[in-house]
């Protein structure tokens, strides 16, 4: 199977064109910078996402039985608002609506554990662990960003009924070469609070994209994605109370260390399952 990987030069990325090349498929990265050093199978083409006309030239060229849409601004801080919204949704639409008018069986795109909105200060969810039902306003642009991505994912499966479309609300990426950052957090369980101490391992999100990828669901699905545990070492219950005011709207049958981020539906749809933990250093 052709694929085409937006961003897979990118830290999440370059996991997916590896998961994708060792599962034997043909893989293409679209990114701006190709980064050698990486030595990624497959092809490299420079594209500028954010141009309409080259997508649809890059798309039309290689003819992608699956596109995994990754490529976005990655620093939402420190920079003008308005960079990070016109990056994130301008690409995500060339490319969400340039698949679906070529006719491409399937699209898998990044979305965010940030376009549910709870990553924000003092919000907490009715319950944890929370599914995709759970989402709120959100103040920040990155998030506000990667929520329109599922908008107009909505819209394109009216749009372009046979394709079908995925989107991966992706944790907190690590490296599986970056767990040591952990030690400070858990010196001060504040620095990871805002997303309630969860994570997902780089290589998790590959094997997430390849079954999403490979599965046979249509129209348009959101599926969280996330460790199956929390990166603290305390139990959730504990930090969330001390952190939040007491909260203790925990499910009957939680028990630590879970994730609070249900990932059930990831699981019911394309038999997904994260197989990475910090704990198993």
């Amino acid at each position: 199977m052709k694929v085409v990987v937006t961003g897979g030069t990118g830290r999440a990325g370059r996991w997916v064109v590896r998961e994708m090349a060792e599962a034997g498929h043909e893989v293409v990265n679209l990114d701006l910078h190709q980064r050698p050093e990486l030595e990624l199978p497959g092809t490299f083409c420079r594209v500028d996402l954010t141009d309409a006309g080259r997508v649809y030239d890059a798309l039309a060229q290689f003819r992608p039985e699956v596109v995994c849409h990754l490529a976005a601004n990655p620093s939402p801080s420190g920079q003008a608002r308005i960079d990070v919204f016109d990056t994130n949704v301008v690409s995500a639409h060339n490319v969400l609506q340039a698949a679906g008018d070529l006719g491409v069986p399937r699209v898998v795109y990044a979305s965010s554990e940030m376009a549910t909105g709870l990553l924000t200060e003092g919000v907490t969810p009715a319950r944890i662990p929370f599914d995709e039902s759970e989402r709120r306003p959100s103040p920040n642009t990155y998030a506000l960003s990667k929520f329109i991505s599922e908008v107009i994912a909505d819209s394109m499966a009216l749009a372009s009924p046979g394709t079908a479309w995925v989107g991966l609300r992706i944790n907190n990426v690590i490296d599986p070469d970056g767990y040591d950052r952990f030690a400070a957090e858990w010196d001060d369980p504040s620095l990871s609070m805002a997303n309630f101490w969860s994570y997902i391992d780089a290589r998790d999100v590959g094997t997430a994209y390849r079954a999403a990828a490979e599965g046979t669901s249509s129209g348009h699905e959101v599926c969280l994605i996330a460790a199956a545990d929390t990166r603290a070492k305390r139990g959730l219950r504990e930090l969330m109370a001390e952190h939040y005011d007491g909260y203790d709207s925990f499910a009957d049958d939680y028990t630590d260390p879970r994730s609070a981020f249900d990932c059930s539906r990831m699981q019911q749809l394309f038999g997904w399952m994260p197989s990475h933990s910090w704990r198993d250093r």
